[in-house]
């Protein structure tokens, strides 16, 4: 039941890669939370000596190449680490999907710079962290 916002637990949103022309799709598995990639867009000035009202003007930059850390489960030799290793030896780009439970998948196209165990021991859950270059949002 959400509340009386609206408001309603993460629990079941998704994080996924789509590779290849079919996509072969792989789930990262093991997410203990995320933000979506912030591509905010800074502001370019535009003020000049016929600036109206001796005010500052700005335009819109253009959106930036996002860098998007996620940590998760790392469970060798399981699809997810096949896919993620692979994924970052080869360098090519793919369509990284993330969906918050009960919005519309959104689709970036990204590559991946890094996979890396984070956290092995002997009382505790092993963690990697898969680092994303995210380039574009595609938009249909």
């Amino acid at each position: 039941m959400s509340a009386s916002s609206g408001a309603v637990r993460g629990y079941g949103s998704t994080v996924k890669i789509k590779v290849g022309e079919t996509p072969v799709v792989t789930s990262i598995v093991g997410i203990g939370e995320f933000e979506f990639p912030d591509q905010t867009r800074d502001n370019l000035d535009a003020t000049c000596l016929t600036s109206p009202n001796d005010t500052e003007e700005a335009i819109k930059d253009m959106k930036k190449v996002a860098v998007w850390a996620l940590s998760h489960h790392y469970v060798p030799k399981s699809d997810m680490d096949v896919a993620l290793s692979a994924v970052e030896a080869s360098g090519e780009t793919f369509i990284l999907e993330i969906t918050a439970i009960g919005a519309d998948p959104v689709e970036y196209v990204a590559y991946l710079n890094g996979y890396v165990p984070t956290g092995v021991s002997p009382k505790g859950i092993m963690m990697a962290k898969s680092t994303f270059t995210v380039q574009a949002k595609i938009v249909a």
